[in-house]
């Protein structure tokens, strides 16, 4: 990619989460396909989907543009679809078929999502031979728009686009579908009301001709503000993401926007400013893990160790399994 920092075609680790059961992820399994997608100048790429209602599979739609051949596998199957229908926008798409005897997975709501939330991804990631799960919890959410993106610590890497995000129940939350590179990766889902509006409004179609780029794909002046601050919070440009979050809650004023904002003045040993901040984020989200970390340093430079523990304890409450990306 020419722009920011962003790899698709998404290999998630095996770990343990509270609440998942051996039997929750042997029928989670059943639903998640491995995507295979050749191109005229005869490459082969692999992706995952998600069966979510009898003969539709959802997968990301980058995973499959511009393919001339598309076929997903299951138990050694192959199952060619029929028919695509596509958000290329939101790099969502279904593909349809004849006769697909698999399970669908049960559509969830990432209404019911929240900070801290525990989440499971599935996918075939690594191009592994069954599926592969990666545990952990939601970190932030970004309003895109009308929809939910789920930013998580459920990482995943090559293979792994178009996987599901589930919550410990086994319901569909999001769409694994991309990440930022290198270590303390971010990952995005796209949330299961995207795919819910595909299934009633999409029109299907037998082509797939990519007939737009995926909204993380737009020049980096036109990106989502979660997108477009991800570059000087991982170069370090405190300025430089002081400048992007002030202009962030000039015209949102978003939770986040907020957050981002405390960070690049707690950098720039602005830390009345950053306190302020941070205490209006705790007490719109009292689950906001980051929130409660970034306070406990404050405190702790503060010399107020009772404070700075009480927010510690709470972060590591919240958290923590949490890989910190940023640099302290």
């Amino acid at each position: 990619m020419k722009k920011l920092i962003l790899f698709f075609l998404l290999f998630p680790f095996i770990s343990s989460a509270k609440g998942l059961s051996q039997e929750l992820t042997f029928n989670l399994n059943r639903s998640i396909v491995k995507v295979h997608a050749a191109n005229q100048a005869g490459n082969h790429g692999v992706g995952s989907g998600v069966v979510i209602a009898k003969d539709h599979v959802v997968t990301n739609c980058h995973v499959i543009a511009n393919a001339t051949g598309i076929h997903i596998t299951k138990y050694g199957t192959s199952y060619p679809p029929e028919e695509l229908i596509a958000d290329w926008y939101h790099d969502i798409c279904i593909l349809t078929f004849k006769y697909l005897d698999l399970d669908p997975v049960q559509l969830g709501s990432s209404n019911n999502v929240d900070y801290a939330t525990d989440v499971v991804a599935k996918s075939y990631g690594g191009n592994a031979t069954r599926p592969v799960t990666s545990v952990g919890k939601v970190r932030d959410i970004f309003d895109f728009k009308g929809k939910k993106i789920i930013q998580s610590s459920t990482w995943f890497s090559l293979g792994a686009s178009g996987g599901g995000l589930f919550d410990i129940e086994g319901r569909l939350l999001g769409i694994t579908t991309f990440k930022t590179p290198g270590h303390g990766a971010l990952y995005y889902s796209i949330p299961v009301e995207v795919v819910k509006d595909l299934l009633e409004k999409g029109q299907r179609v037998k082509v797939t001709t990519q007939a737009l780029a995926p909204f993380w794909d737009e020049p980096p002046e036109q990106l989502p503000f979660f997108m477009r601050i991800v570059k000087p919070l991982f170069d370090e440009n405190w300025s430089e993401l002081n400048k992007l979050s002030q202009e962030w809650v000039s015209k949102e004023n978003a939770l986040e926007a907020n957050y981002y904002l405390a960070k690049s003045f707690y950098h720039l040993n602005q830390k009345d400013e950053a306190k302020k901040l941070l205490m209006k984020v705790i007490d719109q989200k009292n689950k906001h893990s980051m929130a409660h970390q970034l306070l406990s340093k404050i405190y702790q430079d503060e010399g107020n160790q009772v404070e700075s523990e009480y927010h510690a304890n709470l972060f590591m409450e919240l958290d923590s399994e949490i890989q910190e990306f940023n640099k302290n």
